[in-house]
C-alpha cells in the first residue's frame, strides 16, 4: 500500500535529480548544487604487453604513491566509446580519387572498408578520474597534485579534457543505453 502512494506522487524533474548546477569555465571543472565542485580528468591507457616489466612496473608505484597521497574522494570511470575512424576514411577518400592505379585503388578500398567496419563494431575503451573538492583552491590542489603525482605528456598518465569530453562523459554516465558519435 506504502509502494502504491509513493509511485503515484510527482516524478523529480532531471534538474532535481543531477546535483550539477554549471560549468566554471574560469576553473575547467563543474560547480555543484552544495557549492563543491568537480572535475574530469582523462586517465591515459598504455599499451602494457609491449611496455618493458620496468616501466609497467614504474606506473603501477605511481599509481600506488598517488592513492597514498591522495586523501580526498576520486572516483574512477570506465567507458566504452564509438571507434572514430572518419579522419581515416576521409584520407583514404582522398587518395582513392587522385588514384589512377586499379591495383592500388582495390587495396586502398579494402582498407576502407574495414576502417568503416571498425567505426561500426570496435569500441575505445577510456578511463577517467573524477574528483571533487569543497572550493576551487583545494581543486587546484588536488588536480596538481594529480599531475605531478602521474604526470601529463609523452610519459605521464593523465591528460586535460575539453568541456565539450566532458560533456559527452556526462551525458553516458546519465544515460547509459546511449550511442554517441
Amino acid at each position: 500500500m506504502a509502494k502504491k502512494k509513493a509511485a503515484k506522487g510527482v516524478r523529480k524533474s532531471i534538474l532535481e535529480l543531477i546535483d550539477i548546477q554549471g560549468y566554471d569555465k574560469k576553473n575547467n571543472c563543474y560547480c555543484m548544487k552544495d557549492g563543491s565542485y568537480m572535475n574530469i580528468i582523462q586517465i591515459t591507457s598504455k599499451d602494457l604487453v609491449n611496455s618493458s616489466d620496468d616501466e609497467v612496473e614504474y606506473d603501477c608505484l605511481r599509481f600506488a604513491r598517488l592513492y597514498k597521497l591522495y586523501a580526498e574522494d576520486i572516483k574512477i570511470i570506465t567507458m566504452n566509446f564509438p571507434c572514430d575512424t572518419a579522419e581515416q576514411q576521409h584520407y583514404i577518400e582522398h587518395k582513392m580519387q587522385k588514384q589512377a592505379n586499379p591495383v592500388y585503388k582495390s587495396f586502398l578500398q579494402r582498407k576502407l572498408d574495414e576502417l568503416v567496419w571498425l567505426g561500426k563494431h570496435d569500441t575505445t575503451r577510456e578511463y577517467y578520474y573524477m574528483i571533487f573538492a569543497k572550493n576551487t583552491e583545494e581543486m587546484e590542489k588536488n588536480t596538481l597534485l594529480l599531475m605531478n603525482t602521474l604526470g601529463r605528456g609523452k610519459n605521464g598518465l593523465l591528460a586535460y579534457l575539453t568541456e565539450e569530453k566532458k560533456q559527452q562523459i556526462l551525458f553516458r554516465l546519465a544515460n547509459k543505453c546511449s550511442m554517441m558519435n
